[in-house]
């Protein structure tokens, strides 16, 4: 067996056993008080979770193995752009307490959209990461203290 194809095999074998886990978890028994959320629902969700991530684990092998030597060049990227996901993550959990929420998430958001879209970014694509991050922080912002009446982390300078 080739060392390339591993992701797709360990990722068949894991969905064969997801399918089985989602067939067994049918066969518990509900109580009277399982309406909505029943005895089974956590079960099955755990179960179709697995099943997604071994059919994205499928796909990945399959494209892994297709690749070719001259494009593994485009790893080293991907690894670069993965410890700055990471670092931005690290930013925005510290900054939350420091900036508060609505600041430090328009921050993330920008900043995530700058390093996984096209590189270099124009102008007109970094004005729509910046527009889309403060849109996106606002309305979250309004909906967790507005609607679900959630005090979310504020600066002190607020």
């Amino acid at each position: 067996m080739d060392k390339k194809y591993k992701d797709v095999i360990v990722g068949i074998v894991l969905a064969a056993l997801s399918v089985i886990y989602l067939l067994l978890s049918f066969q518990i028994k509900l109580t009277n008080i399982d309406r909505v959320v029943g005895s089974r629902m956590f079960p099955q969700i755990c179960g179709i979770i697995i099943l997604v991530l071994s059919v994205c684990l499928i796909v990945g092998g399959i494209q892994r193995a297709k690749k070719t030597e001259s494009e593994k060049s485009g790893e080293r990227k991907s690894y670069t752009r993965t410890i700055l996901v990471l670092g931005s993550y690290a930013c925005y959990i510290f900054l939350m307490d420091k900036i508060g929420f609505a600041v430090s998430s328009v921050i993330y958001l920008f900043s995530q959209m700058a390093v996984m879209g096209k590189w270099p970014a124009g102008r007109k694509s970094l004005l729509l990461y910046l527009l889309i991050a403060v849109a996106v922080s606002a309305a979250i912002y309004v909906l967790f203290n507005h609607v679900f009446m959630l005090i979310l982390p504020k600066a002190g300078w607020f």
